[in-house]
């Protein structure tokens, strides 16, 4: 498991927010204005123009009475029709697990007990959110008892974020059950040697660079791999893996005295070598304003074993612990004197400005060691595994609402099972599609265009039989193929951004894995995701109970 060690930029994000937001109202109020022109005339824009005024009006002037006296009697509701029976299935399910997980995972026992409880709590309750948020209104519609609530002093915008609130409450209580049990399980399940493996552990993921066998940048040698995740360099040579570390909490590091690096690099050899030895490399600790360089250990190399497994790994302890007063042999500056030992300070003379470089370099002639940027992290002081645990739950939480909050806006201009159509489809295409759609528009946007064309122009080098190399003709036809297909493009670009991305919401490998749960790449952008949606669901919820005719006959 590779961690994407990218931070999410809320200010960019919410630019990109507004700019969707505002071109899905402008379409939406053209869209809108014509079918009223179209429909009553001059008319149809008066009445255009008043369901506008009434839209701002209501919107702005809500009730919280009202809208918690609407949540209770969703949550009410909810209750009644049996909610809670989903606790057999989750009940059951634990029963039996310990069955099928033990020895599923050798080398991390843990692992597979963390991810069961996880994805299990989070594909139990995805249907269950669906369900409530896309039934219950279409079902009140239905048996008429929502249009004695309409004929109230109710807003409608106020029917939809009660009914968001209380089936929001509704799994908010039984994921919090669910988080509860399934945690003492946790503890209970996983075997005793495997216990130290429920931690929390808190990266500082750094920048990486790779110097060639000249000691000048490159991208790393190729051995063959086909996963060209790693680069390789050299050894007994100038190449080096250079590791960029800022921003370091140094007031924290050093209350434990010590500053401690893990890594999981890759070996390659060309020649057997050694038997019985792995593949030696060291670690050089550097000031670049200073100029100082400290190799680390001053004595020895570390060692990494080819084709090594997480057993082979964690018994080698893939953690160096740098202690504070380092001791190394200093070049002198006269030829003729011999290497003195001299001790420096790692948080005064080595971390400048909160910034630390660490140099990596494979010290076994005709060797490679293989380092991709997560290869190598400054660890931090680990947080137990119980925070890890339940930022995970908070992620499926929001992952909830967000649900809640799509079903029960469609919901109000759709039948229950269209609105459970589109609702879970809107899931599973903001978990598997929007890679897709991302990666396509990612290669159009860096490249200025995909193989074959778009639509249009593949539709040509189709009907012509011309294939994916050959260069479109010169002449107007051309010219507005391409532009079409950019204008394809665009609106793809677009509806990325409409659906929401549910990849954030997946924390699992994280703690599966013993890692605490970022905010930057996870939390933040998690709870952004949500609040994306809240406006807009609103809106368009109210915009379409009022479109329909709710009012007792």
């Amino acid at each position: 498991m590779s961690f994407d060690v990218n931070s999410f930029e809320l200010g960019p994000a919410l630019l990109q927010w507004l700019a969707v937001v505002a071109v899905c109202a402008v379409v939406a109020t053209i869209v809108g204005f014509g079918i009223a022109l179209l429909g009553g005339g001059t008319r149809g824009a008066a009445y255009f123009a008043d369901a506008l005024r009434r839209g701002v009006v209501d919107l702005t002037r809500l009730s919280w009475q009202r809208i918690v006296a609407l949540a209770t009697l969703t949550v009410r509701e909810a209750f009644r029709k049996k909610t809670l029976y989903i606790f057999a299935v989750f009940i059951l399910l634990f029963m039996f697990a310990g069955w099928f997980l033990q020895g599923q995972d050798l080398d991390k026992p843990a692992k597979p007990y963390v991810s069961f409880v996880l994805t299990s709590v989070r594909w139990i309750l995805i249907p269950v959110a669906i369900l409530l948020a896309c039934w219950g209104l279409p079902a009140d519609i239905k048996d008429r008892s929502l249009h004695t609530v309409v004929t109230k002093p109710v807003r409608r915008s106020e029917i939809v974020i009660g009914r968001i609130l209380g089936y929001s409450v509704v799994t908010t209580l039984v994921l919090a059950i669910m988080s509860v049990v399934g945690y003492v399980w946790i503890q209970r399940a996983v075997p005793p040697r495997a216990q130290d493996q429920l931690i929390s552990r808190v990266p500082v993921y750094g920048e990486m660079t790779i110097l060639d066998r000249n000691g000048e940048p490159g991208g790393g040698v190729n051995v063959g791999d086909i996963w060209e995740f790693r680069g390789y360099i050299e050894g007994n040579t100038r190449a080096r893996g250079v590791y960029r570390f800022d921003n370091l909490d140094v007031d924290e590091l050093k209350d434990n005295d010590q500053l401690k690096l893990e890594y999981k690099f890759e070996a390659f050899r060309t020649h057997k070598g050694e038997i019985g030895e792995g593949i030696h490399f060291r670690l050089t600790l550097v000031n670049e304003e200073t100029g100082l360089r400290v190799p680390y250990p001053a004595r020895g190399d570390l060692e990494i074993q080819e084709f090594a497994g997480e057993t082979v790994e964690r018994d080698a302890k893939p953690v160096v612990e740098i202690p504070r007063q380092l001791t190394y042999l200093k070049a002198p500056d006269d030829e003729a004197s011999r290497p003195q030992e001299t001790t420096v300070d790692l948080f005064e003379d080595l971390i400048s400005d909160e910034t630390l470089v660490v140099e990596v370099s494979c010290e076994d002639s005709g060797q490679y060691l293989g380092m991709a940027q997560p290869d190598l992290f400054v660890r931090m002081p680990d947080n137990s595994f119980a925070t890890g645990y339940f930022k995970s739950m908070a992620g499926i939480w929001l992952m909830l609402v967000l649900v809640i909050m799509l079903g029960t806006t469609a919901s109000t201009f759709l039948k229950g099972p269209v609105a459970t159509l589109l609702t879970f489809g809107l899931v599973v295409m903001g978990q598997g599609l929007r890679v897709f759609m991302g990666t396509l528009l990612e290669q159009y946007q860096e490249e200025g265009q995909v193989t074959g064309g778009g639509a249009l122009e593949s539709a040509y080098r189709l009907a012509t039989q011309m294939n994916v190399q050959s260069p479109l003709p010169e002449g107007p036809a051309t010219t507005l193929i391409k532009w079409i297909d950019t204008r394809v493009f665009d609106g793809l670009t677009l509806l990325q951004n409409v659906i929401p991305d549910f990849n954030y919401f997946n924390m699992t490998p994280y703690v599966a894995n013993g890692f605490d749960v970022p905010w930057n790449a996870a939390l933040l952008p998690s709870i952004a995701t949500v609040l994306a949606y809240v406006i807009p669901c609103i809106v368009i919820g109210y915009f379409s109970l009022q479109l329909r005719e709710l009012e007792a006959k």
